[in-house]
């Protein structure tokens, strides 16, 4: 269109005065914008009517259909037994898992980005659906309980876990809407968060979207007093939750986990492996496989990947300190 307008003021220019040119380019630009703003707008029209087919396509997703068990309070040992997932066809993430999570038990999972470990996770949070193999919760069957039952005793929290705008109160009630102020800053104080939020205005603190306000060590420590408040929760899945923040933060994080392993079942997923040598078994996993699993000693004495990792995370970590080159 600029092109046509310019060879038309070219070829007037030649048949006409000045001032019927100057009149034309003033009347060419107020033809041309409004086109030009119609064009944008049918662009705008057009993503919005994709985004539009891509919403109605999740909302016609068929609801996924849980089973009506309940899980018992007690012995909620955790069973994998050939275990296989893939989010897509003839691309297979998990290869045969056969792992066992005692009651009260503290079980790591490691291994490079990528391996599955977060995909482990989302399948016993109920996210990840579609497995193969017998998954048993406290003898049941995962594929089995009832959905709203498995949230109650399953807790995930995430190096990413969601802080909703609005106030530190509001956000904890989220795990226990009858959860007491006594309790609420109970949990805060496990975190070593309440002495900050006391500076600021207590449980009345008003958080930003994701709580920007916050340091990232800050998030994950509420995150994780909100999860504490889930007193019917037996299971704990911290999935990288140590992850991404400053050293003091993660050594205050691993103690109160630490701690929660004395008497709930913890599942920690952590590409640091100085965070999981307490661990009373370790799984390995590499290409969606359990290649070893063991304690920390043992997996060391197998001298396998696991430990060749392990050295070499020590080593990258020791670098440039005194008495290493």
């Amino acid at each position: 269109a600029v092109g046509m307008i310019i060879a038309l003021l070219e070829y007037l220019h030649g048949h006409i005065n000045m001032q019927g040119t100057l009149c034309i380019i003033l009347l060419a630009s107020e033809f041309f914008l409004p086109l030009r703003l119609l064009g944008s707008f049918f662009h705008i029209a057009m993503n919005g009517m994709a985004a539009s087919d891509k919403i109605f396509k999740i909302l016609d997703i068929p609801e996924t259909n849980f089973g009506k068990e309940v899980l018992p309070d007690y012995d909620l040992d955790i069973l994998f037994k050939d275990v296989h997932f893939s989010y897509e066809e003839n691309r297979e993430i998990l290869k045969d898992i056969n792992m066992t999570l005692p009651k009260n038990s503290f079980i790591s999972l490691v291994g490079e980005s990528g391996c599955g470990k977060s995909t482990i996770a989302g399948i016993l949070a109920g996210k990840n659906r579609g497995y193969t193999g017998n998954i048993t919760l406290g003898g049941i069957p995962l594929k089995g309980v009832n959905e709203e039952d498995l949230m109650k005793h399953v807790v995930l929290i995430k190096h990413n876990s969601y802080l909703f705008k609005g106030t530190v109160e509001e956000n904890l009630l989220m795990a226990d809407p009858h959860a007491t102020k006594e309790e609420m800053e109970a949990v805060l104080a496990k975190v070593n968060l309440l002495g900050f939020l006391n500076t600021q205005n207590g449980l009345q603190t008003q958080l930003l979207e994701k709580a920007s306000n916050l340091s990232g060590g800050q998030c994950q420590r509420l995150a994780i007093a909100r999860a504490l408040l889930k007193k019917d929760a037996s299971i704990y899945i911290f999935d990288e939750a140590a992850s991404n923040i400053d050293i003091e933060s993660e050594e205050l994080i691993m103690n109160v986990i630490h701690e929660l392993a004395k008497t709930k079942t913890v599942l920690l997923i952590s590409h640091r492996l100085a965070n999981v040598v307490k661990s009373d078994e370790i799984y390995f996993l590499q290409d969606g496989q359990i290649k070893e699993n063991g304690t920390h000693t043992e997996l060391i004495k197998q001298n396998g990947a696991y430990k060749h990792l392990y050295e070499a995370q020590v080593s990258l970590e020791n670098y440039g300190k005194e008495g290493t080159v």
